[in-house]
This record gives C-alpha cells, sequence and structure tokens, in this order.
C-alpha cells in the first residue's frame, strides 16, 4: 500500500491512545485520524472516516470491542486489529469470530504493531502463532456451539478433503503469518492466483476471513502452526 493509513485508535485509556498517537507518528506509512473511548464512539469514527484500520481495545465500557467489532464488520467492512492486553484464548477466539482480521497484544514492539497494520490494512491477516493452538481450540468450541457438533464435524470433513494440493500449501503459508505477496515469492506464482486459491480455501472451509481459515486449518491438523 503507497499511499498513507489512516487508523482510528478505540481505547477507554486515554493515556495509552495518546502514547499510541506519538508511537505511529513516528512513521510515515500511518496517520492516526480519529481515537474512540468505547464501542459506540468507535462505530461513529468508522461511519465518518471510513479510516483503513481500527485498533480495537476489547473491555471497554459501554458498548465493548467485540460487539463494535461485529457491527463495524457487518456495516462498515472496516478492517478491525484487536489491540489487548488478553492473550487468553477465549477473548481472541470471540474477536475473530467477531470478524477481527488480526490481533496484537498492547506490549508489542513498534515494529511488530506497524507489521500488524499494514497487513490489515492490505486485506491480509495477522496473528501471533505462538497462541494458535490455544485459539483454535477455542474457536473450534464456538464453531460448535453455533452449528451443532455433529452438523459442524460434516462440514469439516467435507471441506478440508476437497483442498488441493496447492491450496493446502497456502493455507500453510496463511497459518505461517505470510502475506499474499510472501506466499505468491515463496510458491513461486503470481500473488493473484495466490488470491484466487485463498479465495477458493475460504469458500471449501466455509470460514469468513484468512484467520478464520488458520484457526480452523490448526485445530483439525490440516496444517501445522510453526513456533
Amino acid at each position: 500500500m503507497d499511499r498513507t493509513i489512516k487508523v482510528v485508535i478505540a481505547d477507554d485509556h486515554s493515556l495509552l491512545r495518546t502514547g499510541l498517537v506519538q508511537l505511529l507518528g513516528m512513521t510515515e506509512e500511518i496517520e492516526v485520524v480519529g481515537q474512540a473511548a468505547n464501542g459506540s464512539e468507535a462505530m461513529d469514527l468508522a461511519a465518518k472516516l471510513r479510516p483503513d484500520v481500527i485498533l480495537m481495545d476489547i473491555n471497554m465500557p459501554g458498548l465493548n470491542g467485540i460487539e463494535a467489532t461485529r457491527q463495524i464488520s457487518a456495516k462498515y467492512c472496516v478492517p478491525i486489529l484487536a489491540l489487548t492486553i488478553h492473550d487468553d484464548e477465549e477473548y481472541i477466539a470471540e474477536m475473530i469470530r467477531a470478524g477481527a482480521k488480526g490481533y496484537i497484544l498492547k506490549d508489542s514492539d513498534l515494529k511488530n504493531l506497524v507489521q500488524a497494520i499494514k497487513r490489515v490494512a492490505e486485506g491480509d491477516s495477522f496473528f501471533p502463532s505462538n497462541l494458535m493452538e490455544k485459539v483454535a481450540v477455542k474457536f473450534h468450541e464456538l464453531k460448535q456451539q453455533r452449528y451443532g457438533i455433529n452438523h459442524y464435524a460434516a462440514m469439516n470433513d467435507s471441506g478440508a478433503q476437497s483442498l488441493t494440493r496447492r491450496e493446502l500449501e497456502v493455507l500453510q503459508c496463511i497459518v505461517d503469518g505470510m502475506s499474499n505477496k510472501e506466499c505468491a515469492q515463496h510458491l513461486f506464482i503470481s500473488e493473484k492466483t495466490v488470491k484466487n486459491h485463498v479465495t477458493s480455501v475460504l469458500r471449501k472451509l466455509d470460514v469468513a476471513d484468512r484467520t478464520q481459515a488458520a484457526v480452523y486449518a490448526v485445530q483439525h491438523g490440516i496444517v501445522k502452526a510453526r513456533v
């Protein structure tokens, strides 16, 4: 992405928002265009500013980050990057289910934060691989609650078995946290071809995005997370 990435920060702690504005202000690629103290304010800014990414805290007064993510993803299609102190798999799985395209912990360094923002802004996902196994288990439980155990198991079998060799390679790239461009370079194919395979993988696995595909793949042993 050549243009400046416009970001909204949603967090109920003003000192943290101020610190993030200062940190991100050190980069030329990112511009903080708005700040929100709760989920409702984040929704208003999403509608008004249409930013490229919203950094979303989970626990906020009033409308929390999970519900705000769900509504923003449905109404405005603005990518959400969860920014939280929680490395609890249930929180992360709930954010993914709500539509978050990635998550990063608040104690991450600036380099990782900028990388996460760029990935999400470009339509990719971002998640720490060291938490993927735990998140996969919790996400699987949430899916079973939604569809029922037997129905979900049938969906899993039919979707995973229909993946081609190349689709499995692309799925491994997703789990490894690669962008489409990086995956294309790794597999010596075009970025457009990677995007086509990603679309096919999402359809076959019946998931909404790359993050859910990665969680699904690790949970069911289709590919392995490399820690």
